[in-house]
């Protein structure tokens, strides 16, 4: 729903719905559609007689081409964003793509029922229920394993990977069972690992990822895998565990300093210990010129989206980064600190002495964070105008929560609890007004729940904490409780939106 601009921040409810509507459109903006139809990330032409594949044309002067004239055309994929991918690159195609197998989470054919269309060619196989690797998301992996180790100097391979594809293509390395990979990969999660050092420890004890996929298909007379990112900086190799990124990483030697750091030694399975400290061949780097990776979406791209809808609803829209990471926790901190920074500074005189102040202030608070080079400059110069209806402050990335309880939720809305009941507890932050603040995830899933993420205001969560405690939901990871049964209308449910690039923050601070 749209708000009328003169309706704009009028009240509580309002002032959600319109950081709702910022964060519907930075989603919209790395829906399939919007990046194969607008963006053109892939182009079929039709030269000299020859058929060229062009990828990434919409976005940079010297697009990526592929002779595939009289060759097969033929397809795998797996993540949240697949399925949607896989209908545009099919339509892209045509009858040139031949044959494939996509694996997608639980419920995703049901869910696009109506507005995704395959046209049979490929087969599409559900699994990892929760995002969790399953037995049905096992025998997909094994499949497609063999479907590429078929391949010849007459076949095209396209890949499509995006975020939720370590689940949908789990592979152990023999003897580790999927229920042992599994094991450890919570016990990591408990200790609050980030992402990449899951993908990190899934790689070395996986039989299909870091670039195992693409050594099987290597016959074949390419490999092109366009990539959805869900991962800070897009590293290409971590990206669902890199299956057709081809390094000589040690990726054994990385994971054991990860089950050091984290103090796990002892704790492993067998199995997991014998393939990790399995002799590690220090091999030339396997080279492969019929292999060619491509970034189409990033969190990038979601985060320019949110800054110009907040624009449009006449708001100074600054980023503060695109690459969060961290604890939630500490992260909320570091949204208290500036609020209070900025407090501090809206009561004073823009002079320059004041503002070297801020600045200080703000190098200081996110020094720990990698921030936008241009953030604090842009703050500054948005207080200084105060000339539209409020401060949007827009971030992405990926934050870690620290597993404490046994309770239900997920990092998106644990954050929003926690930043706006810090927020609560200062006073000083009251006299800003009608502080809001959102976050949650771009594939439209929180944690193991039906909760994209969480979006409230001061007054929204004051009035709720005089019914329940807040440290209560916080202390056990239960927010999707807390947002369920006492804020129900700062839950943001959109389902799974068949894309995914990662989370967005949006923090608003009104001006009048």
């Amino acid at each position: 729903m749209v708000v009328p601009t003169q309706l704009l921040f009028r009240s509580a409810i309002a002032m959600e719905t319109v950081l709702k509507n910022i964060f519907l459109q930075s989603v919209e903006s790395v829906r399939m559609k919007n990046l194969f139809q607008n963006q053109k990330c892939l182009q079929v032409n039709h030269t000299s007689g020859r058929l060229i594949v062009e990828i990434n044309a919409g976005r940079c002067t010297t697009p990526h081409r592929v002779d595939i004239t009289g060759k097969r055309c033929h397809l795998v994929g797996f993540g949240k964003a697949v399925y949607g991918m896989a209908a545009e690159v099919e339509a892209i195609l045509g009858t040139h793509l031949v044959s494939g197998i996509l694996s997608v989470p639980c419920g995703t054919v049901e869910k696009f029922k109506g507005t995704v269309q395959l046209n049979g060619r490929l087969e599409v196989c559900e699994g990892a229920k929760n995002n969790l690797p399953d037995d049905e998301a096992l025998g997909t992996a094994i499949r497609v394993k063999e479907f590429a180790s078929r391949l010849s100097d007459d076949d095209v391979l396209f890949v499509l990977i995006s975020g939720g594809g370590s689940a949908l293509l789990p592979l152990p390395a023999a003897p580790v069972s999927l229920g042992e990979k599994m094991q450890i990969i919570r016990m990591l999660v408990k200790c609050g690992a980030t992402i990449n050092e899951l993908n990190t420890v899934r790689i070395a004890i996986s039989s299909i990822k870091g670039g195992k996929l693409a050594t099987t298909a290597r016959k074949a007379h390419q490999i092109i895998s366009l990539v959805v990112s869900d991962i800070v900086g897009d590293p290409v190799d971590l990206i669902a565990s890199g299956p057709t990124y081809v390094s000589n990483i040690n990726y054994q030697k990385a994971a054991n300093e990860i089950i050091d750091q984290y103090k796990l030694r002892g704790k492993l399975p067998k199995s997991v210990e014998e393939v990790l400290n399995g002799k590690f061949k220090d091999e030339e780097e396997i080279r492969m010129p019929n292999n060619h990776i491509s970034i189409i979406a990033n969190n990038s791209i979601a985060v320019e989206a949110a800054l110009l809808d907040a624009k449009k609803a006449d708001l100074h829209a600054i980023c503060l980064s695109r690459t969060i990471e961290g604890d939630v926790e500490k992260l909320s901190e570091i949204y208290l600190q500036l609020l209070l920074a900025i407090k501090d500074y809206l009561h004073l005189d823009p002079n320059v002495e004041n503002k070297n102040l801020l600045r200080k202030k703000c190098e200081t608070i996110l020094k720990d964070l990698k921030y936008d080079g241009d953030f604090i400059n842009n703050l500054i110069e948005a207080l200084k105008e105060k000339s539209k209806r409020g401060l949007c402050i827009v971030a992405g990335g990926e934050i870690t929560v620290e597993i404490k309880g046994k309770g239900l939720g997920g990092r998106n809305q644990e954050l929003t609890l926690h930043v706006l009941r810090k927020l609560l507890n200062h006073d000083e932050c009251h006299e800003l007004g009608e502080v809001a603040f959102l976050s949650a995830g771009t594939d439209g899933i929180d944690g193991p729940t039906s909760a994209a993420g969480a979006v409230g205001t001061l007054s929204g969560l004051k009035g709720c904490s005089t019914k329940c405690t807040l440290e209560d939901f916080l202390s056990t990871n239960n927010s999707y409780a807390f947002w369920r049964d006492f804020y129900p209308r700062g839950h943001i449910v959109t389902g799974h939106t068949g894309t995914n690039v990662m989370d967005i923050h949006i923090l608003f601070l009104p001006f009048s």
